[in-house]
């Protein structure tokens, strides 16, 4: 039975990780870096387009380049990240999580500039993140 599939390109420490753990039924992420290799951005669009209608939730990179290239197969999107104020609080969310040092640090310098370009994204449904607030505020009602 196909799903109707509702598709968020998450920023990291949004929390997609959280749902698809606690929420496996109806939640599945793709992780871009798995795919950055031979054939990139292609081969990742083609595997999110396999996941279309079978999981409720389906989580993607922030990545332009693929959210372009899913923008162009009229595919939509819900672009979900938080404002630009917050970089200390997911700076700390980053930090709990353990995620590496060079990740983090990039984020740290690259911050303004990659939220900004995802606000130029005009084909997509924009969701800003408010202080404190994660992914599974927006999806509450539907989880169960």
């Amino acid at each position: 039975m196909d799903i109707n599939t509702i598709l968020y390109a998450a920023f990291p420490g949004t929390g997609k990780s959280y749902l698809c753990t606690n929420f496996a039924d109806t939640c599945k992420e793709i992780e871009c870096w798995k795919y950055r290799e031979k054939d990139f951005p292609e081969n990742y669009i083609q595997e999110v387009i396999k996941f279309l209608g079978k999981t409720k939730y389906l989580f993607i990179s922030t990545d332009p380049v693929i959210l372009k290239g899913l923008n162009k197969l009229n595919i939509k999107i819900h672009l979900v990240y938080p404002q630009n104020k917050l970089k200390k609080e997911y700076h700390k969310r980053y930090r709990e999580r353990k995620s590496h040092t060079d990740f983090i640090e990039a984020y740290d310098k690259y911050w303004d500039i990659w939220l900004n370009e995802l606000k130029e994204q005009k084909y997509c449904n924009h969701i800003i993140l408010k202080k404190g607030q994660y992914l599974q505020a927006i999806l509450k009602t539907d989880l169960t």
